[in-house]
């Protein structure tokens, strides 16, 4: 019984900091802290960067002059970068389901084979993949409260594509993408450059990245941590990093470590952005990561940058001066073959 947790006032949480952890923790402000956070929220969810190792007793020790103010900071850049990035990947993943939408029903005799239609996908793909994910579709929109769903429901004969794809979760979606029709992948490939050495169209890329957003977008949504984020590359699936051409283009050590981290992200949204709001989604970043800097210990700072996988602070820069096309969204509707 003794590892058991009691329950401590906010006093004595307070001295428990200062004697056992030895982290600043006196006052009105510092108690507000705690109060408003959550002893287990601030202090166990943002205590790893500021570790400096184990005490004779095998427990934390902390840097030096480490305040739970600090452990602030690194909570409200972590509750921004959550934000901020789900604010740009809900825009790109909206985008992306409207043109694929758009070039499946194309691809489809402009809508003649509807979706739920096993010829309106791949020939390459199995039956069962394809009444697998055509099954999915069905469950999760008869699930759907949505209003224009329930209208389509009650008043017409079939759902059509544009809302199916707009309606079902991401993961569906996604697999809805790789089962459609080469001509949708491949459009989607040509109009954001995802390409491969030898020119062509690269959709594990495409796959990996809209995965990995799928997963960041649901630890932001669920309120996780984000800037430690990572997923270990796998043999067979669609994870890890794929050393696309402006990886390849960075130092050596990003080829060295094939986890995914928040900054591949930052690396799809240079494909998936036109150049004008890429500028503006480095700048927002590198602002809130400066502000970071600004207010914790220079080897915390570290731990933390180097958990978001930026092997320098300054290859921001460099991954936002590398050299790309413009997205030419007029060229889209050009038509299948």
């Amino acid at each position: 019984m003794s590892n058991d947790k009691f329950f401590l006032t906010y006093n004595q949480q307070m001295k428990k900091l200062r004697n056992d952890k030895h982290i600043l923790c006196n006052g009105s402000y510092h108690k507000k802290i705690l109060i408003r956070a959550g002893y287990f929220n601030i202090v166990n969810g943002y205590k790893s960067p500021f570790i400096s190792g184990q005490n004779a007793s095998g427990n934390h020790s902390y840097i030096s002059n480490t305040s739970i103010s600090q452990f602030q900071a690194v909570k409200k850049f972590d509750d921004e970068l959550r934000s901020f990035l789900l604010k740009y990947i809900t825009q790109v993943e909206e985008e992306i389901r409207t043109l694929t939408g758009y070039k499946f029903d194309e691809c489809n005799e402009n809508g003649k084979i509807p979706w739920y239609d096993i010829n309106a996908y791949s020939p390459n793909k199995s039956l069962q993949e394809k009444m697998s994910v055509i099954s999915k579709a069905y469950s999760e929109l008869s699930k759907s409260q949505l209003d224009y769903v329930k209208f389509y429901m009650d008043n017409h004969k079939q759902i059509p594509t544009w809302i199916m794809i707009k309606v079902v979760n991401f993961s569906t979606f996604i697999d809805i993408l790789r089962f459609s029709k080469t001509d949708v992948s491949h459009s989607l490939c040509s109009l954001y450059g995802l390409e491969d050495e030898n020119g062509h169209a690269n959709v594990k890329l495409l796959i990996v990245s809209l995965h990995w957003m799928r997963k960041i977008r649901n630890s932001c949504a669920h309120n996780e941590r984000v800037y430690c984020l990572s997923r270990k590359q796998e043999r067979h699936g669609h994870s890890g990093r794929i050393l696309e051409k402006y990886f390849r283009m960075l130092s050596h050590g990003y080829r060295k470590v094939l986890d995914q981290k928040i900054f591949d992200l930052i690396v799809y949204f240079k494909y998936f952005l036109p150049q004008n709001e890429y500028k503006q989604f480095v700048s927002e970043l590198k602002a809130m990561i400066n502000e970071l800097q600004s207010k914790i210990h220079p080897h915390a700072f570290e731990y933390i940058r180097g958990q978001m996988g930026i092997k320098s602070l300054s290859d921001l820069d460099t991954l936002l001066d590398f050299p790309k096309n413009d997205i030419e969204y007029n060229k889209f509707d050009k038509q299948c073959h």
